[in-house]
């Protein structure tokens, strides 16, 4: 799994005794939600959840009356499927959700049995992948009304919720409380950003360089020819000027090679002298 997953994972499952047994039993349905029933329990992976010991111990005073209703088996929780009364979530809402955060633990109960998240360095995508179709599709109408869009496809026997914008990622895992993963990837995308802007601005420096020893390469050219063939001196003194200290300074930037001169000339001073040296060229080459 991935690592992104398990920290996620870890942080919304960090249920404490002292959270409400309406909030307990939210997150108890939202794990069992996304599932067909295949036996006499459900089956939850938790292979991910290594520091999950107030979960399990919140689980249990839940079932304190029933203990074989809530099994740990090596990795893996089993619920048995007497417990579970209501199937869709509109009687969740009726019977079970009895507090304002009752929905954000069904929530994180979906993600804890079905979820993955890919890490925000490779890409930014959340999916839940459903056994059951109703149910995903009802989850996927009803996290609308967060303005919480969820796309939804097929792989092999699976019914695929997800997400792949940065934005809504943020807001669900912030609606489900695990504000330390969603800060985790906005940090990541701001990173990111600020790399990608370094690398541009960089990308253009070096351009910019390119150019412009390019074009000093064709002015000193000009200016070779225009001596060898005895020219030279029939330039006006100004641009004679310019011409020796582009000889000169081969690799220094048009505005530093107009400090060069005495008195010095602005940037595009010098660059409309070079260009008239430049039409001196084409005129005697051939």
């Amino acid at each position: 799994m991935d690592t992104f997953s398990k920290k996620i994972k870890q942080e919304i499952s960090a249920l404490n005794n002292k959270t409400k047994n309406c909030c307990a039993y939210s997150f108890l349905y939202g794990m069992v939600y996304p599932q067909v029933l295949s036996s006499e329990y459900y089956a939850i992976n938790s292979t991910f959840v290594e520091n999950a010991d107030s979960l399990h111990e919140k689980m249990r005073i839940l079932f304190q009356r029933h203990p074989d209703d809530y099994k740990i088996n090596k990795s893996r929780i089993l619920i048995n499927k007497g417990v579970i009364r209501y199937f869709t979530i509109a009687e969740f809402e009726r019977n079970v959700f009895k507090c304002p955060r009752c929905l954000e633990h069904f929530l994180r109960g979906v993600f804890f049995a079905c979820g993955t998240a890919t890490s925000p360095e490779k890409e930014h995508r959340i999916d839940l992948g459903f056994d059951n179709f109703e149910h995903a599709t009802e989850l996927q109408d009803s996290l609308l009304s967060l303005n919480i869009k969820l796309n939804l496809s097929k792989r092999k026997n699976k019914t695929i919720l997800y997400i792949k914008r940065s934005e809504i990622i943020e807001d669900l895992l912030a609606f489900m409380g695990a504000t330390n993963s969603a800060f985790e990837m906005m940090n990541t995308k701001i990173n990111n950003e600020v790399r990608n802007v370094a690398n541009r601005a960089t990308n253009c420096d070096s351009a910019n360089i390119n150019k412009s020893l390019n074009a000093s390469k064709s002015y000193i050219n000009a200016i070779n020819v225009i001596s060898k063939k005895g020219y030279f001196e029939e330039l006006p003194i100004t641009l004679q000027e310019i011409a020796r200290a582009r000889i000169d300074y081969p690799d220094i930037s048009i505005e530093e090679l107009g400090k060069r001169l005495t008195p010095q000339i602005s940037k595009s001073g010098v660059h409309h002298r070079l260009e008239k040296i430049m039409k001196f060229y084409d005129k005697i080459k051939n």
